[in-house]
């Protein structure tokens, strides 16, 4: 795994509304808390990103307060706008997701960030985002073929 980025982003307070939480992580795309707005990934791929990056896809209910991931959403939008690598990954029904991953020193704790985008045609729509420090799971997810490596920063 690349070193982990040490990065001034500070992690944001717990505890706030779920509104506060995707106000923060949308602006950092130039966008209102409830909007979409359309990137190129470094790969050329166009990424919809918005609110449905934390969502339950089974409920349509938020979930961006799950594992305790609303403090880290400046690290998901950096990881997003420069990841370390992204990863295609094809399910067993032929359908396609990139992983972009970002690994930070984050309180003194190495971290990983994830943010999963699915294959809906021209446009690949944010699925997930979320940290973990559990290494042994992001290498699984380095499994899948690599199509970004960012340089050495």
């Amino acid at each position: 795994m690349p070193e982990p980025r040490r990065l001034d982003l500070p992690l944001l307070p717990a505890s706030q509304s779920e509104r506060y939480y995707l106000e923060r992580f949308m602006r950092l795309f130039g966008e209102d808390w409830n909007g979409t707005v359309l990137i190129k990934a470094p790969t050329r791929h166009p990424l919809s990103v918005s609110p449905l990056l934390f969502t339950d896809h089974k409920t349509g209910k938020t979930k961006i307060d799950k594992e305790g991931r609303a403090p880290y959403v400046p690290y998901i939008a950096e990881t997003i706008l420069q990841p370390d690598e992204i990863r295609l990954v094809t399910g067993s029904a032929g359908d396609r997701s990139l992983y972009f991953l970002g690994w930070y020193l984050i309180a003194g704790q190495r971290t990983a960030i994830i943010a999963v985008f699915k294959d809906h045609g021209k446009i690949w729509e944010g699925w997930s985002a979320y940290q973990t420090t559990n290494m042994i799971y992001v290498e699984a997810k380095r499994a899948y073929p690599l199509i970004h490596l960012a340089p050495k920063r």
